[in-house]
């Protein structure tokens, strides 16, 4: 079942307003910020945690891992619609609030989301003010320096201070742990891994990766998953699309890692599993060279294998202070519930291709 449907007639009519009318969302977080603008001025943002990958590497696991452990702050499902304003529309919508209830997340692999979940909400952002810069009709375009903007740093800077602001607030001010760190779990984000670099250069990049086969047996029952829910449910459809997940189903766009799908034999087929491995060495193989400089690579085969080795290298990079409290996380660690792809019907150049990188990866991993 998917999240969005839990979502009442006003709620989804919320989200139309938000999403569908040009200007909602940027307009509401001007008028925040100028309301906020003395609290806001004292927000420092430091040693940001960004955890990104292709979709069904692992990223929600290692994110709720580290959000477990009350060090960080970022977006939950409260925050929607309107997530480029969460302190004014914390106080609007908090009379109104729900009660936190689980239910498992729409790509039925066992995961609960509630209305108190963290979640990648951060592509809104993105979108806001960069849209025409990378969402193209038929892919999604990797993001540099020179094709974003000043007022988008900003911007983004700013929404991140917001939720800093929030997550004092919610502490009192008083306890130690009330400066958090944001952290955000964002897959669009790993074909723009030197601008996130550039605006946050204390942060941490966790890239998580999985053995190939595994990988893209996930991503394409996935998309086939998202395929006949969006054609059943309109709204999971758009709702998807407003928060810029085109990972999956009718909204899918592949990323164009270094202008791969120019190189791509014919028409992309998205049932075929020579296209998916060949988007995971396009994606992986530009990710590999991107290590280095605050972006490490994780590898979830090791992830599974030896969980408190892995979470412990994880909590030495990301300086985290509650380290003991993640390293229990590796009690919850379990196999992944998709199957590996077989083989067979795969071009045997992108099987060998595959099969190199992934190595590669792991001689790169933490």
């Amino acid at each position: 079942m998917s999240f969005a449907e839990n979502y009442s007639f006003i709620d989804r009519t919320l989200h139309h307003l938000a999403y569908s009318v040009p200007g909602v969302q940027t307009l509401l977080a001007d008028v925040e910020s100028e309301l906020y603008k003395k609290e806001l001025s004292s927000i420092v943002s430091d040693k940001e945690v960004f955890v990104t990958g292709l979709p069904r590497s692992g990223t929600t696991l290692l994110l709720d891992f580290l959000y477990k452990t009350d060090e960080f702050c970022t977006y939950s499902y409260r925050h929607m619609p309107f997530i480029l304003a969460p302190l004014l529309w914390k106080k609007i919508a908090q009379p109104f609030s729900k009660k936190s209830t689980a239910v498992e997340r729409a790509h039925g692999d066992g995961m609960e989301v509630s209305f108190d979940s963290p979640e990648a909400f951060e592509e809104v952002i993105w979108l806001a003010y960069l849209k025409d810069k990378f969402v193209k009709e038929s892919k999604l375009e990797p993001l540099n320096l020179k094709n974003t903007t000043k007022k988008f740093a900003d911007k983004f800077k700013l929404t991140i201070n917001k939720l800093i602001l929030e997550s004092e607030a919610e502490s009192g001010g008083n306890s130690e742990n009330s400066a958090k760190r944001y952290i955000s779990k964002n897959n669009a984000n790993c074909s723009r891994l030197p601008v996130l670099k550039k605006l946050f250069p204390n942060s941490v990049i966790l890239v998580p990766f999985r053995e190939p086969f595994a990988h893209i047996g996930s991503l394409m029952k996935q998309h086939q998953q998202f395929c006949e829910m969006h054609k059943d449910d309109s709204f999971a459809k758009s709702y998807m699309k407003w928060l810029g997940h085109y990972d999956f189903g009718e909204n899918f766009k592949p990323i164009d890692f270094d202008q791969w799908l120019n190189d791509y034999p014919g028409q992309p087929d998205y049932t075929d599993k020579n296209f998916w491995l060949s988007y995971w060495i396009a994606g992986y193989k530009h990710l590999l060279e991107e290590v280095g400089e605050g972006v490490y690579l994780v590898d979830y085969n090791q992830l599974l294998l030896t969980p408190s080795k892995t979470l412990t290298r994880i909590a030495e990079v990301t300086q985290l202070s509650a380290s003991e409290k993640f390293i229990e996380n590796a009690e919850q660690v379990r196999s992944p519930t998709s199957r590996p792809c077989e083989t067979e019907g795969i071009e045997q150049d992108l099987v060998d291709s595959a099969n190199a990188l992934y190595q590669n990866l792991q001689s790169a991993a933490l």
